[in-house]
């Protein structure tokens, strides 16, 4: 009869659980300027020091936003993410956002399509099908 004390079983199942293949969840870095137009981005954006700011007129030369930790903000809307949840090259996100007219509360969703690309994916049906792809910029 084969008899194997408690700590030697322990100590097995703790060797065959670390050759186990492990897989970590890596949160997608969305921080830095994002352009619709990647060649455009020096005429999008301005940086000072650590700053970044939107080039005057920007808008001529395609839209843009600037994420930094919870705050994203465009040229004229700023958003707090409240929550944030990825699964695979999704995410999707709840954003308390405010303009100069108005305060809203607004549903985003990403999908990633490399470390430096994007696309805005629109859940409303009445845009149902249409995706805005960014860039990011490299200032």
């Amino acid at each position: 009869m084969f008899n194997v004390s408690r700590s030697t079983g322990l100590y097995f199942l703790l060797l065959c659980s670390g050759l186990l293949p492990t897989s970590q969840a890596h949160a997608f870095d969305l921080n830095g300027a994002w352009a619709t137009v990647a060649d455009q981005c020096s005429k999008i954006f301005i940086k000072k020091g650590d700053k970044i700011s939107f080039a005057p007129f920007s808008e001529e030369f395609g839209r843009g936003f600037v994420a930094d930790g919870n705050d994203v903000r465009s040229k004229t809307e700023h958003c707090t993410i409240t929550s944030r949840k990825q699964t695979g090259d999704t995410i999707d996100f709840q954003a308390a956002c405010a303009s100069e007219i108005m305060a809203t509360s607004n549903n985003l969703r990403l999908k990633i399509l490399d470390p430096n690309s994007i696309s805005r994916i629109f859940t409303d049906p009445a845009f149902a099908g249409m995706e805005l792809t960014f860039y990011r910029c490299s200032l």
